[in-house]
């Protein structure tokens, strides 16, 4: 078995925070050999990361308190996951509808693009009232992390 990273992060789900979150979210995708040097990827997790921490900011806490967010990141062998959890209002991505792309508004596309850019996007309801959104990207087997210890 190859080595493992773990990260977390607890802190209130606040917009303003959004930028540097997304700065170490690239960050460290980008230093795992399985993403350097391909920008497109490393973009398309970083926005997967921002839609959904914004709609946890957005729709999970609509007051101007905000409530807290949990951020997990676990690199594997096989597969990055990002992890979100917040104590806000429920909503299940499952049960978003295909976007009408005729006539798009505003918003409305995110859960759309989480989709396209992860294997696997799930959520659960968990104890005490949390929302737990997991986005799983999958890691050819050929790309192996953590190679020259980069992370260590």
């Amino acid at each position: 078995m190859g080595q493992e990273l773990y990260i977390k992060i607890e802190l209130k789900a606040e917009m303003f925070l959004l930028r540097p979150l997304d700065a170490f979210v690239r960050s460290l995708i980008n230093q795992l050999p399985a993403f350097s040097g391909n920008e497109n990827s490393v973009d398309n997790m970083e926005l997967v990361f921002n839609e959904a921490y914004s709609n946890i900011s957005r729709h999970a806490y609509k007051s101007a308190e905000k409530g807290p967010v949990k951020i997990e990141i676990f690199v594997k062998d096989d597969m990055l996951e990002i992890r979100l959890e917040d104590h806000g209002e429920k909503f299940n991505p499952s049960e978003v509808m295909e976007p009408d792309f005729q006539n798009l508004g505003e918003s409305g596309l995110g859960i759309w693009l989480m989709k396209q850019f992860v294997d696997d996007l799930l959520y659960e309801s968990g104890e005490c009232g949390s929302n737990v959104l997991r986005l799983v990207k999958r890691i050819p087997a050929e790309n192996v992390f953590f190679p020259c210890g980069c992370l260590e």
